[in-house]
């Protein structure tokens, strides 16, 4: 389990020196492999559920709706976070879409097996190629623990752009994903750190792509540069301070330079933490979900500490 001293050891090593790590892009592109695809299913019941929790907050908090609208869900994957948008913020029809056919047909059956495919919808599709979508369709445009499988700034400038136009004037944008640390000893002692329940648990795979999307991911700087300057949008780069273990933009409705415009859930209210905690002390272990509420408060107290880095429309 994550110690709050270790996270905070790896938090001063974050900041001892200039950035040493260059970005090396993942082996592939598309997570299509018959394994991988089994363990990402299992998200739920990982650490990684932790960013969802993290997602569903900032939306809430961004949007101007309190319930319903529409929602499309960028490299979706096994749909487990596309679905939470409908079950736990209440979206009326979502759509995600991936680029890996097996990811797509797990994520269809998910959303059967929980009764919301009346309500979300699962398609084929590359997020660097979104023109048939028409504009202003959506009220919330997500991109979730994805950018760092693009190949270069320019695509995810060009990804952000798209989802820039497809969002409604009043709706939100919200781009989520890791950031990759100063130097290769420091990554290795937090995918080690953290990765070690995925170890334990035999998620070989998922560890691995743990291991190669840290690598692969963009610091704060490179992520800050990649939104686009020529939106009629006010953007906002939240970075946590200390060891940032995610970091999100958000584009708010035009108009509107506020990034929040309600309070967020307590950390046992968190509709997905309060669900599910139940279900990781029978699926995992009490002493997991105990932990895990753990180190959801930290991200969720580190994120509302967090700096907003705003970006003006149109410059």
């Amino acid at each position: 389990m994550v110690s709050v001293f270790r996270m905070l050891s790896m938090a001063v090593a974050q900041q001892l020196g200039p950035q040493r790590l260059g970005r090396t892009p993942e082996p592939e592109q598309i997570t299509d492999a018959s394994n991988h695809v089994l363990q990402y299913d299992q998200v739920m019941t990982t650490k990684l559920v932790i960013a969802y929790a993290c997602g569903l907050m900032v939306v809430h908090r961004a949007r101007t709706m309190a319930q319903g609208g529409s929602a499309i869900d960028l490299a979706c994957g096994p749909g487990h976070y596309t679905l939470c948008l409908a079950r736990y913020l209440g979206y009326d029809k979502v759509l995600g879409i991936d680029l890996a056919p097996p990811m797509v047909k797990v994520a269809a059956r998910n959303a059967a097996e929980q009764r919301l495919d009346r309500s979300v919808e699962f398609r084929l599709g590359d997020v660097t190629k979104l023109g048939q979508v028409r504009s202003n369709e959506f009220d919330l445009g997500s991109f979730t623990s994805a950018t760092h499988h693009l190949p270069d700034l320019a695509t995810v400038t060009g990804v952000l752009r798209q989802m820039d136009r497809i969002t409604k004037q009043d709706g939100v944008v919200m781009v989520m994903d890791l950031v990759r640390l100063r130097t290769a000893q420091l990554t290795e002692r937090y995918v080690n750190t953290l990765g070690q329940d995925y170890a334990e648990r035999g998620l070989s795979s998922f560890l691995e792509d743990f291991r190669n999307s840290m690598y692969a991911e963009w610091t704060a700087n490179e992520f800050h540069q990649a939104i686009p300057k020529d939106s009629d949008r006010y953007w906002c780069h939240l970075v946590p301070r200390g060891l940032p273990t995610v970091q999100v933009i958000v584009g708010l409705p035009v108009g509107r330079k506020a990034v929040f415009v309600r309070s967020g859930f307590r950390a046992r209210e968190n509709p997905l933490v309060r669900q599910w905690y139940p279900r990781w002390q029978e699926q995992v272990s009490r002493q997991w979900a105990k932990q895990t509420l753990k180190e959801w408060r930290l991200m969720r107290l580190s994120l509302a500490l967090a700096r907003k880095r705003m970006i003006p429309p149109g410059k």
